[in-house]
């Protein structure tokens, strides 16, 4: 079902304004990195053909003026822009795997100790003890075990003991490795952070994603920081219990045979900034 795409007039200044905040951190980003304006002028243009396409004509086969109308392109543009339309589907990063097995051992009791840490695994399969090779088997088939250690050692994520075995650095699991590995996770957690926001203000029926937050300015730098601490604490409770319950409802649906074709993120932002004195 398309969507509605004909907002009031009275509401056009307040959506371009809130276009311009979104935006605004986007272009920081842009600009830091040597993207020029004619660089993502172009790029937004594929955007507002693919997004018409998807989500506002109910099919694939939307024709030129369709497209036109709904974007604002001329038709020569349109076709321009749609000659590639058949591209192949991106493959999945490395480092989504990567992360993966390392949510699976953070927050899975099977690889866990008695007081919920991580435990240190053999590299290889030996008896009845679990092994780093079955941790990233009880995830990923697509892989071989020795890939995804490369790739959590190449992050800084886990190395190897004097026991050679292999254990998880005493660190949270974010993204300090090269600026493709932060971009990545980035893109990926902002894309459905405003995918639910906007979803919110676009939906007819109120059946609203999660998407809360608090706000304080009148604190120092120390309280900042220890704030970002106790949401970062927060965090990980949340974490490890929604990571529970979603293994096994998967587990569940496989057995009762449901659909599975439905995806789920789950997050939580904490941002600080310093303001200028007036």
């Amino acid at each position: 079902m398309a969507e509605n795409n004909n907002p009031s007039a009275k509401t056009t200044e307040k959506l371009l304004d809130t276009a311009a905040r979104v935006l605004a951190p986007l272009v920081r980003l842009l600009i830091a990195r040597g993207v020029t304006f004619q660089m993502a002028s172009e790029l937004l243009k594929r955007v507002y053909v693919k997004a018409a396409q998807k989500h506002f004509v109910g099919d694939e086969a939307a024709t030129g003026t369709q497209l036109s109308l709904l974007t604002g392109l001329n038709r020569k543009e349109i076709r321009r822009l749609t000659a590639d339309e058949l591209e192949e589907k991106q493959a999945i990063p490395m480092e989504s795997y990567a992360a993966a097995v390392f949510t699976a051992w953070t927050t899975q009791r099977r690889w866990r100790d008695g007081d919920g840490v991580p435990k240190p695994l053999p590299r290889r399969t030996s008896g009845r003890q679990l092994s780093f090779d079955d941790l990233v088997r009880s995830v990923t088939t697509d892989h071989r075990p020795s890939a995804i250690l490369d790739e959590l050692t190449r992050l800084g994520f886990v190395k190897n003991n004097t026991e050679d075995q292999v254990v998880i650095e005493p660190k949270p699991y974010i993204y300090v490795g090269d600026v493709e590995d932060r971009l990545y996770a980035a893109g990926e957690s902002t894309s459905d952070h405003l995918q639910a926001a906007f979803a919110n203000v676009i939906m007819e029926k109120p059946n609203f994603f999660l998407n809360r937050y608090i706000y304080s300015d009148e604190l120092s730098v120390d309280s900042a920081n220890a704030l970002h601490q106790r949401a970062r604490e927060h965090w990980q409770r949340v974490r490890d219990d929604t990571m529970e319950q979603a293994i096994q409802a998967e587990a569940r649906d496989l057995e009762r045979g449901n659909p599975t074709k439905t995806r789920i993120r789950v997050g939580m932002y904490f941002y600080s900034e310093t303001q200028d004195s007036e």
